[in-house]
C-alpha cells in the first residue's frame, strides 16, 4: 500500500520551510491598515483590487449517511477593491459539482463587506439567500454571492465549506490571480489509501512547501454488491498513515491577459490533483489513471459514456439513411448533417452524457458528449470505423502533462477512419458541420481516442489553415471619393468558421465591420458558399466611400494600403511570460487596383518591402501601371505558437511590418 500521493512538479522552483506563519487576517474584524485604501493604491498602482489572503484546506472523512468517503474543503478569502474596475470582484463565485448521481454541498457560508464611513467602519453581513446559480458546463455550477454596496475601498471577506462525495474532483488551488495576492495557502491532509497525482503549473515559487507525516483513524463501513444492490458490509476502525501537505505563496503579482492568449488560466500559478487509485484493506485496488488503459476502461465502464455509446447504437437507428451511398465520405457527410440538424447543442461542453440516447433524440438537444457519441454510433451503424475522442476545450485549459487523466477532459469529438486515407475529425455540435474541421473551442493541442484496442493521441490542430484574399477594384475621383467593387474569398478553416457565423446571422452582417470602419455604402451584395471538404465562401459587393482621400491644396493623400493599413502593434508589453497563441495558421492577401482620373498623377509612391521572421513573413508591393495603382499586401504564418523566449524578437518583427505599411501615397491633381 502506498503511504503518500505521487507528485510531479513542473515550471516552478521549490523552497522548503518548516515554520508555521500566523493567519494573515482575523475573520470578522478588519484592522486600520487593511482598510487604508490609499496605502494599497500606493503599493499596487493601477491594480483594480488586491487579495489580502486566500486560505483553504482539504481533509477526508467518512460520511455515515451516504456510506461514502468524502472530502471537506474549507476556505477563507479577503480582498480589497481599489477602483471602479475592481467592482466585478463584488460578485464572488463558488464553484461546485452537480451531476446525475448527486451534488456537492455548500455549507457554513458566511461573509461580510466593510466600508469606511467617516471615522468608523461599517460591517454588513451578506445574505446567502441573495445568491444565484449559473451553469458553468460539464456538471459544474457557479453560485454567485453578490456583496451589497461595493465601492472603492470596500473590503470583502467570505468563509465557506464544501462537502463532496466526488473524490475525483478534489479541489485544485489557484495561488495566482489576475490581481496581486499577498498571501495564498493550501493545506491537504491525505490518507494513504487515496493516491493522487499532483501537478504544479505556472511561473512562481513556493514560499512554504511542507510535508508532515501524521496518523489518522477512520471508522467506515464497506459496501458490497448483493444481487445488484449495495448493502453494508464490514465496519472498520482503520488507523492509517497520512501526509499533511502545506503550500504557501506570498506577494504574487497579478498576471494580466495579453493579446493572443489562448486561456490565461493556463499560466496562473496553481496546483491540480488527479486521482490515480484507491487501495483499501481487504479489497482489490481500483486503478483510475495509473495507465491510459485504466482511463479507457473507466470511461467505457461508465453509464454516461460507454453504456451511452452502446445504447446509442439502437437510438441512432431513428435516423434512416436515404438508400445507399456512393462513397464513405458521402456517408460521413450525411451522418454528420443528420445529427447536427436533428440534435441542437445546448452550449454545454461535457465529457459525459446526462441523459439517455432516447431522451436526447426525443427532446432534440444535448451536450457535446451526447451529440458526438450519438454520431459515433450512427457512423458505426453505417459500417464505418468511428471512435470518440475526448478533449479539453480552450476555455477549460490545456493539459497539465501527457500523464493519464480523466478529469481534465470536458468535451468529445469524433474520429472516423477510411482505409488508406488520413483519419477525419468531426463535430456535430456546430450549425454547419464539415468533415475534417473542428470549432475553435475544441482546437487545443491533442485529444485522446477512447477505445479498448486503439487508445491513442489525436492531433486536434491538423486542419486549421485558412486562406483569405480581399480584392478591391476601385475608382478614385478628384473629390477623393472611392467607388467600385470588392471580392472576398475565404478558404479552408476561415470559410468553415464563417459558415458557423452565417448560420446564426444574416449574410450581410459579414461586411458590417467594414462599413463601420470605412463609412462605406454597400449595395448589390452577393455571397456564394461551397461546403465541400475544402470549404470556400465568396463575397461580392459594390461599395462607395465618400471623401476618403485627404485633400491638401492640389494634392490628395491616401494611406499606402488604404483602409487595410495596419496601424497598431498589438504586442506592447515590454516582456511576456507565456506564449503568443494565434487561432489558426494561414495566408492573408490584399489586392487593390485603383483607377485614377486622367488629370491625376502620382507624386509619391512608397517602395516595395518584404521581410521574414521564422515561420512568419510579409510583403508589400506598390506599383503604378498607366493610370492605375496596384497595391498588394501578403502576410503568412505557418505556426500558431510563438514561445515567450522569442517574444521581444517577434514584437520587433511586428513593429517593422507595421512601419513598412504606414507610408502614404501622394496624388497631384493638375
Amino acid at each position: 500500500m502506498k503511504s503518500s500521493a505521487i507528485f510531479f512538479f513542473a515550471c516552478i522552483l521549490l523552497a522548503v520551510f518548516t515554520s508555521r506563519s500566523e493567519t494573515p487576517f482575523d475573520f470578522g474584524r478588519v484592522s486600520d491598515e487593511e482598510i487604508d485604501l490609499e496605502y494599497y493604491r500606493a503599493k499596487y498602482p493601477g491594480e483594480p483590487a488586491v487579495i489580502i489572503a486566500d486560505i483553504a484546506d482539504s481533509k477526508f472523512t467518512f460520511n455515515n449517511s451516504s456510506r461514502r468517503f468524502q472530502y471537506i474543503f474549507n476556505r477563507e478569502i479577503r480582498l480589497i477593491i481599489l477602483d471602479e474596475l475592481g467592482l466585478g470582484y463584488g460578485d464572488f463565485p463558488i464553484y461546485y459539482y452537480q451531476g446525475p448521481n448527486g451534488s456537492e454541498e455548500i455549507q457554513r457560508l458566511r461573509g461580510h463587506i466593510y466600508n469606511r464611513e467617516g471615522n468608523r467602519v461599517r460591517r454588513t453581513r451578506i445574505n446567502q439567500r441573495a445568491g444565484y446559480t449559473n451553469d458553468a458546463g460539464n456538471n459544474i455550477k457557479e453560485f454567485i454571492i453578490p456583496f451589497p454596496e461595493v465601492r472603492p475601498g470596500s473590503i470583502i471577506e467570505l468563509r465557506y465549506q464544501i462537502a463532496s462525495d466526488f473524490l475525483f474532483n478534489m479541489r485544485s488551488w489557484r495561488f495566482q490571480w489576475e490581481i496581486p495576492v499577498e498571501h495564498s495557502e493550501y493545506v491537504v491532509n491525505l490518507p494513504s489509501f487515496f493516491n493522487y497525482m499532483a501537478r504544479f503549473k505556472g511561473f512562481f515559487e513556493l514560499d512554504v512547501n511542507e510535508q508532515q507525516p501524521t496518523i489518522e483513524t477512520f471508522r467506515y463501513t464497506q459496501q458490497i454488491q448483493n444481487y445488484g444492490q449495495k448493502i453494508d458490509g464490514q465496519t472498520y476502525n482503520l488507523t492509517t498513515p497520512s501526509t499533511r501537505f502545506r503550500w504557501v505563496t506570498k506577494d504574487l503579482p497579478g498576471m494580466k491577459e495579453e493579446p493572443f492568449t489562448d486561456n490565461i488560466y493556463n499560466y496562473l500559478g496553481h496546483i491540480y490533483f488527479e486521482m490515480v487509485s484507491e487501495e483499501f484493506p481487504d479489497m482489490e485496488p481500483k486503478h483510475y489513471t495509473t495507465t491510459w488503459q485504466d482511463v479507457s476502461k473507466h470511461m467505457m465502464d461508465r453509464d454516461e459514456f460507454g453504456k451511452y455509446l452502446q445504447d446509442a447504437a439502437m437510438a441512432s437507428r431513428h435516423f434512416v439513411p436515404p438508400g445507399t451511398f456512393n462513397s464513405e465520405i458521402e456517408a460521413i457527410r450525411w451522418a454528420l448533417n443528420e445529427i447536427s440538424s436533428n440534435i441542437t447543442w445546448d452550449e454545454d461542453a461535457a465529457r459525459y452524457a446526462d441523459k439517455t440516447p432516447s431522451e436526447v433524440v426525443n427532446r432534440g438537444f444535448g451536450n457535446s458528449a451526447e451529440i458526438n457519441l450519438m454520431l459515433v454510433a450512427l457512423l458505426r451503424n453505417l459500417n464505418l470505423q468511428a471512435y470518440p475522442v475526448v478533449t479539453s476545450t480552450v476555455d477549460n485549459g490545456e493539459l497539465f502533462s501527457e500523464s493519464p487523466t480523466i478529469s481534465q477532459w470536458d468535451y468529445v469529438v469524433v474520429q472516423v477512419r477510411i482505409p488508406g486515407k488520413e483519419p477525419i475529425l468531426l463535430d456535430a455540435t456546430v450549425h454547419h458541420p464539415i468533415p475534417g474541421y473542428l470549432p475553435q473551442r475544441a482546437i487545443n493541442g491533442r485529444g485522446r481516442l477512447i477505445d479498448p484496442q486503439l487508445n491513442e493521441w489525436v492531433n486536434l490542430e491538423s486542419n486549421i489553415n485558412q486562406e483569405l484574399t480581399k480584392k478591391y477594384n476601385l475608382r478614385l475621383d478628384e473629390m477623393g471619393n472611392l467607388n467600385g467593387e470588392l471580392n472576398y474569398q475565404y478558404e479552408g478553416f476561415g470559410a468553415y468558421n464563417l459558415m458557423q457565423e452565417l448560420a446564426k446571422n444574416n449574410d450581410e452582417d459579414i461586411l458590417k465591420s467594414f462599413a463601420r470602419k470605412t463609412g462605406a455604402a454597400i449595395s448589390n451584395f452577393n455571397i456564394e458558399k461551397s461546403d465541400t471538404l475544402n470549404p470556400k465562401i465568396t463575397v461580392n459587393a459594390d461599395i462607395f466611400i465618400p471623401d476618403y482621400a485627404q485633400s491638401l491644396g492640389n494634392e490628395l493623400i491616401i494611406p499606402a494600403l488604404l483602409f487595410e493599413t495596419l496601424e497598431d502593434n498589438p504586442f506592447t508589453a515590454p516582456d511576456r511570460l507565456y506564449p503568443i497563441t494565434f487561432p489558426h495558421t494561414g495566408t492573408n492577401r490584399i489586392i487593390f487596383e485603383i483607377e485614377l482620373p486622367e488629370n491625376m498623377k502620382v507624386s509619391h509612391l512608397p517602395d516595395s518591402k518584404k521581410s521574414a521572421w521564422g515561420r512568419f513573413s510579409y510583403e508589400y508591393i506598390f506599383e503604378k501601371e498607366n493610370n492605375k495603382l496596384i497595391l498588394q499586401a501578403t502576410n503568412q504564418n505557418t505556426t500558431r505558437i510563438v514561445n515567450a523566449s522569442r517574444y521581444n524578437s517577434f514584437r520587433s518583427f511586428m513593429e517593422r511590418m507595421i512601419n513598412d505599411n504606414a507610408d502614404n501615397i501622394l496624388l497631384e491633381v493638375r
